[in-house]
């Protein structure tokens, strides 16, 4: 009798790059199997498609996901006033590498800023609280 050789299970819980994948002529791709099953994606799954901001690429995002997390932004005042540039939000003349030019301007690493600019468009991306 042959004993058959027992198949040992794969931890893919950091796994980052599950294959690869070639558009057609139609601009379908083949998403890979193994992925598919790790993230329960199943024929007729719906998925919004975002571009990234670098241009490297694209993200799928599950649609009830997306319902999941357009509930949690709803819920979340901090973002409505982040977006809203609300209350207490830091500007470029609360940072400390903010030189002053004038009332309304300053310079920040050498580039001239406004001084009310939210601290979050920050040119150089190196906002420090005074």
């Amino acid at each position: 009798m042959v004993k058959k050789k027992e198949k040992k299970g794969f931890c893919n819980y950091n796994q980052v790059v599950y294959g690869m994948t070639t558009v057609s002529e139609r601009g379908q791709a083949v998403i890979p199997a193994n992925i598919r099953k790790n993230l329960d994606i199943s024929a007729g799954d719906r998925f919004m498609v975002l571009k990234r901001g670098d241009n490297a690429g694209l993200t799928l995002l599950k649609i009830d996901k997306m319902d999941e997390l357009m509930f949690e932004i709803q819920q979340d005042e901090k973002i409505f006033k982040k977006v809203s540039g609300g209350d207490n939000m830091p500007t470029c003349e609360d940072c400390k590498h903010y030189n002053p030019v004038d009332e309304k301007t300053g310079n920040c690493f050498g580039v001239e800023v406004k001084a009310d600019m939210n601290a979050d468009d920050c040119p150089a991306k190196a906002f420090e609280p005074k």
